[in-house]
Order: C-alpha cells, then sequence, then structure tokens
C-alpha cells in the first residue's frame, strides 16, 4: 500500500518550515546535551541586560548591538527571513522562549506576530568552534529576542548577552567533553 501526499508549496511555507526546523534543530541540541550532563551556558547577572524594544532598523544597527555583547559578527547576515511566531508554544518554544526571559525579554507578548529574524555568522565564540550563528529577533524594528546558538551536534544555545569574555570562564566542567562528545 502507499500513500501519497500532494501540497503546493508556496514561499511563505517553506520559510515557516525552514525557521521550524532550525529552532527545532537547535533545541534538540541543547536537550541532548543536557541529557548527556553537560550544563548549558546561561546569562550571568553581572553581564549587560538586553533591552527589549531597542530600535534596530538599520543593518549597522544590529551588528553594533551583537558588538556591545562582545560578539564579532560578520558584516552582513547570512540570512534574513519574516516568520511568524506560533499563537500557542509547544515544547520547544518554551524552551526558547524561557532563554529569552533570561535575558528580560518574552515572546509570549509577540505571539501571532510576523517578525523578522536576523542571522549573523559569530567569529570569536571561545574554542573558535565553526558554524556559530547569532539570530536577532525584531518586531517593527523593535528587539524582541535573540540568542547565539551552534547547530553542530552536541551545540549549545544561550542568549545574546552572554559575551565571549564570560563564556571563556566557565569552568571547565561546565565545556563538552573533547574525547567523548
Amino acid at each position: 500500500m502507499m500513500i501519497v501526499f500532494t501540497t503546493k508549496l508556496t514561499r511563505r511555507k517553506i520559510v515557516s518550515g525552514i525557521l521550524a526546523l532550525c529552532i527545532i534543530v537547535c533545541s534538540a541540541f541543547v536537550l541532548i546535551r543536557d541529557g548527556a550532563g553537560d550544563t548549558t551556558v546561561s546569562v550571568s547577572d553581572e553581564q549587560k541586560p538586553i533591552h527589549e524594544g531597542r530600535k534596530l532598523k538599520t543593518n549597522d544597527e544590529r551588528v553594533a548591538l551583537l558588538n556591545e555583547y562582545g560578539w564579532n559578527v560578520d558584516n552582513e547576515p547570512l540570512e534574513f527571513m519574516e516568520v511568524k511566531i506560533p499563537e500557542v508554544f509547544d515544547g520547544v518554544y518554551n524552551e526558547y522562549n524561557e532563554i529569552q526571559k533570561r535575558q528580560g525579554m518574552d515572546l509570549a507578548d509577540y505571539s501571532g506576530k510576523r517578525v523578522m529574524r536576523y542571522t549573523y555568522k559569530v567569529n570569536n565564540h571561545p574554542g573558535n568552534e565553526e558554524g556559530v550563528v547569532a539570530n536577532i529577533i525584531v518586531y517593527k524594528n523593535k528587539l524582541i529576542g535573540g540568542d547565539v546558538c551552534s547547530p553542530k551536534l552536541g551545540g549549545f544555545m544561550h542568549g545574546l548577552a552572554e559575551t565571549a569574555e564570560t563564556a571563556e570562564q566557565e569552568p571547565a566542567e561546565t565545556a563538552p567533553d573533547k574525547e567523548n562528545p
């Protein structure tokens, strides 16, 4: 017995699917890492607070925000896309929103809204890991969320407010075991 499913692919469906996949993959890596006994990096009280609602109209303003928090990023985003914050959060979105809440923001306030996500390549994450990106989420040219993550197996995700300097000061037991990934 063969079941065939057909659908018309629209740009909106493709973009929504890619965003959902990115969030699921990054969250899965964080959850997998937690299950292996590793801890995720969290925002400390000593770090600069993220200010929800900060105006970010231009690319230069977005790059400047990331630089203020110690992230050296490429001047142009790897990608930017419109995404829709779901009206009802599932487990993955709840986990992601916890990261936002720890840095003083709450995506629940934007449920059902269409927002822009800008993704930048991070050039200075501790350990010089390849593929690390910073995401900034903007609604009507105002900052509403963001993260720094690695989509690799055993990757990580944390808030924007953690600078490269504070991440390097984390105790060795919080770093992943290089010999036993």
